[in-house]
């Protein structure tokens, strides 16, 4: 059995850090304001952006300070900090929704546990970091558990 191949996250992704103020400095709005958390896939409110913010069209990973992976599909405006919060990472070439997440979840899986509050995610420290090269089809993995699930509801009636 051959060991799987890996390649870095700077030959899928490019990478910039978050600029922005904390969400109780913006009025309500249409843009998503994405954070570190994980609940709601880092999505705390919608906000309108001030002059100056970097707000970031989607397809992209957004990568917390403390490790943790989600996926922006739309136009997003993550938290900044001073730059330390955030990291997004933008596909070089073009990905589909299921590559994106199964990449997210390949990231939490291998790297999550690298970063902390003392040692946060940053451009430099994700950039290196690798991923498999074959990222498991995350549509058919969708697709099986959206079956079991129906199945499992059907035998619950």
């Amino acid at each position: 059995m051959s060991s799987p191949e890996y390649v870095s996250m700077q030959q899928l992704f490019t990478f910039s850090a978050a600029r922005s103020k904390g969400i109780d400095d913006y009025e309500p709005g249409p843009t998503p304001f994405v954070t570190s958390t994980m609940l709601n896939n880092g999505v705390v409110g919608y906000v309108t952006p001030r002059v100056g913010d970097k707000v970031f069209d989607g397809p992209a990973l957004s990568i917390s300070g403390l490790g943790g992976a989600t996926v922006q599909l739309t136009r997003f405006l993550p938290k900044g900090n001073g730059g330390d919060s955030l990291t997004i990472c933008k596909p070089i070439r073009p990905m589909t929704r299921f590559q994106l997440i199964a990449a997210a979840a390949a990231f939490n899986s291998l790297h999550a546990w690298r970063f902390s509050f003392g040692r946060k995610c940053s451009v430099g420290r994700v950039a290196p970091l690798l991923l498999p090269a074959a990222l498991p089809d995350a549509e058919s993995i969708w697709n099986d558990e959206a079956i079991s699930i129906s199945s499992l509801v059907q035998d619950l009636r």
